[in-house]
This record gives C-alpha cells, sequence and structure tokens, in this order.
C-alpha cells in the first residue's frame, strides 16, 4: 500500500498537488515526566515500555491539530496494542489528553477497546491484526475530558463491564463525532518505540495504518489500560508475561517484591516511585530465566504514603502497582 501511496504521490505532484504520500509533522512540545498521583489511579495498570524508557511528547501535525489525535488529514482514530500472555479483564483506561480546544457547542470523543482483528498497513506490509471488532466504548463530550500536562490529571475511562480478553488487543480513541473540536493525546518522544509499531491510526477512507507507516514517527500512545489484577489474578494469571505482588502491603520493615516470569527477560528492572513520579529506588535484576524471585528492601526509609513499583521484564510492555507505606 505504500508504494501504491508513493505512485500516487507522482500523479498527483504532476497535477501539481500538494498532498504528500507521508504525512508532515508540525511542532513538537515536550511534556511533564510521568507523575502516577492521579486520585482515580487504579491498582493495576498497563504502560508502554518507551514511557518509561523515553519521554513524553505532544507531537502537532502540519496543516493544524495533532498527530496522535484530531488533525487536518482528518483522522478517525488512534489506538495502542498490547499482548495477552493469559486472560484478563480490562476496567477502562488512563488518557493521557495533552490539549483539548473547543469550537462552539461541545462534540464528543469515544474512548474504544479494539480486537486485534483488522486488517491494516504496516512498514512490512499489509497485517490481519490491526485494530479490527470493537469490543467496548465509552464515550464522552468534549467538556467533560480532562488535559494535563503530566500524568496526574490524565482522563480515566471506566468500562460499564469490564472486557475479557484472551489475546492481542488494542485501546484507543475514535474522533468521529468529534468533528470541529480539536483533541491532543501525549505520546512518546520518536524513536522511543524501537520500531516495535505497536500505535496505529485510523485515516479519513476507514483504512488503518500504523503510526511508522504512516507519518513516518516511532513512538508509543498515552492509552494506559486498567486491568483486573485481583490477589487469586495476581498469582494466577500472569500480565504480559509477569506475575508480581508485594508483602506485606501495606509495608513496613522488610519488604519484598515478588514476581514470577513465563518466559526469558534479557533485562528485569523493578523500580519504586512515589506520587510525584520520582524514583526513589531502582534494582536491576539483570537476565532472568522463567521462573520464580524476589526483591527485598528497608520501607522505613520511606515516607509514609503511596508509592508505586514498576516492573519492566523488556518484553515490550510494562506495568504499574500501588502499595502504601506505614
Amino acid at each position: 500500500m505504500k508504494g501504491t501511496k508513493t505512485i500516487l504521490l507522482i500523479a498527483l505532484m504532476l497535477c501539481v498537488s500538494l498532498l504528500m504520500a507521508q504525512k508532515n509533522v508540525g511542532n513538537v512540545t515536550p511534556m511533564n515526566p510521568i507523575n502516577f498521583s492521579n486520585a482515580k489511579t487504579p491498582t493495576d495498570t498497563l504502560m508502554p515500555t518507551s514511557f518509561t524508557t523515553g519521554s513524553p511528547a505532544l507531537y502537532g501535525s502540519q496543516g493544524g491539530g495533532y498527530v496522535v489525535g484530531t488533525n487536518a488529514y482528518g483522522d478517525l482514530a488512534k489506538a495502542q496494542l498490547f499482548y495477552v500472555d493469559n486472560p484478563y479483564k480490562i476496567e477502562g483506561c488512563i488518557v493521557w489528553v495533552g490539549a483539548k480546544e473547543i469550537a462552539g457547542t461541545p462534540n464528543t470523543t469515544k474512548f474504544v477497546v479494539y480486537a486485534a482483528n483488522g486488517t491494516g498497513e504496516a512498514e512490512s506490509g499489509t497485517v490481519n491484526t490491526a485494530p479490527g471488532t470493537e469490543l467496548a466504548s465509552v464515550t464522552v463530550s468534549m467538556s467533560e475530558l480532562d488535559t494535563s500536562l503530566s500524568l496526574a490529571n490524565a482522563h480515566v475511562f471506566t468500562l460499564t463491564t469490564p472486557v475479557p480478553v484472551t489475546d492481542m488487543y488494542y485501546v484507543g480513541m475514535d474522533f468521529t463525532n468529534t468533528y470541529d473540536d480539536t483533541l491532543g493525546i501525549v505520546s512518546t518522544t520518536d524513536g522511543d518505540a524501537l520500531g516495535t509499531e505497536l500505535a496505529w491510526e485510523q485515516w479519513d477512507d476507514g483504512t488503518w495504518y500504523s503510526i511508522l507507516a504512516a507519518w513516518p514517527l516511532d513512538f508509543d500512545l498515552g492509552f494506559f489500560p486498567i486491568v483486573d489484577m485481583t490477589p487469586d489474578n495476581i498469582q494466577t494469571s500472569p500480565i504480559n508475561g509477569v506475575i508480581c505482588n508485594i508483602y506485606p502491603n501495606p509495608a513496613y520493615g522488610v519488604t519484598s517484591i515478588e514476581y514470577q516470569l513465563t518466559q526469558s527477560s534479557s533485562n528485569v528492572e523493578i523500580n519504586i516511585l512515589d506520587v510525584t513520579g520520582k524514583l526513589v529506588k531502582s534494582f536491576n535484576e539483570g537476565a532472568k530465566d522463567p521462573g520464580k524471585y524476589n526483591v527485598t528492601f528497608n520501607a522505613s526509609e520511606l515516607q509514609p504514603g503511596n508509592y508505586f513499583y514498576t516492573i519492566n521484564a523488556g518484553n515490550g510492555s510494562k506495568f504499574a502497582k500501588k502499595f502504601q507505606v506505614k
């Protein structure tokens, strides 16, 4: 398809058209570092790895609007791919909205969970794992959509009925009914995604393209699924190849973060952050084979309050869990 668009571009250039085969990026606004202090933050949240290894940014689009959002190209939707090792339920999503502009009466936007069963165009060619069937959605007025320079006050969508997923899926935003209002979603910075092509968009003709094939930009999108990870599920259902928990919680004295890998990892990193997103402790576990492991630390060295620990097992996705210190 990319080659087809190049041929089309040549034809249009002969007709003195300004249309380009790949989209053009406008201005880039660096965003504040990750901040986990959202009062609505759930216990368990999945996060694309590049949001912890890279830098958040808001990309403007040439001609107006935003690369990840509404723009002059008429894009209809954006979505981020997540993988599933064992079944779990999606309860909602944290969406980092970096900007919005309302023209007159507010229109609506929609959070969507998609099955990965659609046809789309990636750098490598046509794939059958693009966003496809809509599994669930939540519609909100643009006037109700929270925006923030940091993740601390990002918008939280909650599904009325949790959606069970057994295979890879997408979460994203649909702008079909946003019309003349403008919306911008935060992404990481170009190059942060390391060519994984997990970020996708739907063009105005209904076709899906990876962001890398379309612009091309190599980043992940600010969509963070809220998943059902009750104590029972933590022990029986790996999330992205990892089972984990912290004991005790609330933490005091010697505290253990126990984790189990269902697949080998070239590098396991565990970080503890305070509610402002500041790193307070870090453990680099190095390469690990499948199995059970634990890391201990003295929680008495931390001030009482809420914290998060994050585990990055180097498998293309990462999640955060909340805990308390007495």
